[in-house]
């Protein structure tokens, strides 16, 4: 099946610029959110407390229940699951015990809702615990990326390498500001969606560059880099386009029908299946083409890069 004709010819990389801005200024956003969250962003499972999930049979929201907890003096983040079943997450960060939380949660709905209201799930991570999660998640992201790197240079080039972990950078961290700003917090289940999204998109990038290194050995000598990565960009972008709307359609299904954590992770594969096609043609593709550039400016052969392209392929 062929979405999109494979003798299309369309200049993406004519569009880098406008993309690095827009890329740019999303990130610079994103970690922008990151930082003013502060530990507010990371779920039960790295800050360590009590998170409580309450299911309340009357109208309610989360400004009215985080009130109630501020007048019970406890120091709760509240969020709601899903506005038609009225089920809220409150998360705590205390040393008191379950027993005793739960208890003070209790007495601090019946303020408002009296019996109305029934408290489904109740669970406890220490800090020690939180702390160990947070740095087991960064070394995975980071050996994944760093995994990467050294693979994708031992099979195509450095400057393929080069774009496709700065694709992976920029996947992960808008992908997070994204889902930051939709009120959601950071889980193991995020960390997992994370681990997904840079193996999708790092597929898709490899399917785009092992075109780029087959025409790369047909191509004549005065066709430039900048030309075959063009056309092998329009000439996989049906089967990019097949994948990544089957697999976006599979995550919003889970998103509008899964609820609570399903949802949420459904949303940060929905979030990281855009932003990795985006990013394999506009930004791995620009990157991998700057980054031959530089290194055919600062060679002092001055034999084109296209060359040597050829040579380490046939090899």
């Amino acid at each position: 099946m062929e979405l999109i004709p494979s003798n299309l010819k369309v200049d993406f990389l004519s569009k880098r610029y406008f993309a690095y801005a827009l890329s740019l200024i999303v990130i610079a956003f994103s970690l922008f959110e990151w930082y003013s969250l502060g530990e507010k962003k990371f779920g039960i499972d790295y800050l360590g407390g009590h998170e409580l999930v309450v299911k309340i049979d009357a109208e309610s929201s989360s400004g009215e229940i985080r009130g109630l907890m501020e007048k019970a003096k406890l120091d709760a983040i509240v969020q709601s699951f899903e506005s038609d079943d009225q089920e809220f997450s409150i998360r705590i960060s205390s040393e008191k015990k379950s027993g005793e939380v739960r208890e003070l949660v209790s007495e601090a709905l019946k303020g408002l809702y009296s019996n109305k209201f029934e408290i489904i799930k109740a669970d406890f991570v220490g800090p020690t615990i939180g702390e160990e999660l947070k740095k087991n998640a960064l070394i995975a992201i980071l050996v994944s990326l760093v995994g990467m790197l050294l693979y994708i240079s031992f099979r195509f080039e450095l400057a393929f390498a080069v774009g496709a972990v700065a694709a992976l950078f920029h996947d992960v961290i808008v992908t997070m500001g994204i889902y930051l700003i939709s009120d959601m917090t950071i889980s193991v289940a995020t960390l997992a969606a994370a681990l997904t999204i840079v193996g999708y998109s790092v597929n898709d990038t490899i399917i785009i560059f092992d075109r780029v290194r087959e025409e790369i050995l047909k191509a004549r000598e005065n066709t430039s880099l900048e030309d075959i990565i063009n056309q092998s960009i329009s000439s996989t972008l049906s089967r990019t386009v097949i994948t990544s709307l089957l697999t976006l359609f599979s995550a919003l299904a889970l998103l509008i029908f899964g609820g609570g954590a399903i949802a949420e992770l459904a949303l940060f594969l929905s979030v990281g299946v855009v932003t990795g096609t985006y990013s394999t043609i506009f930004i791995a593709s620009p990157v991998a083409l700057a980054w031959e550039s530089f290194q055919s400016r600062a060679s002092t052969s001055g034999k084109p890069k296209k060359a040597s392209s050829k040579e380490a392929t046939a090899s």
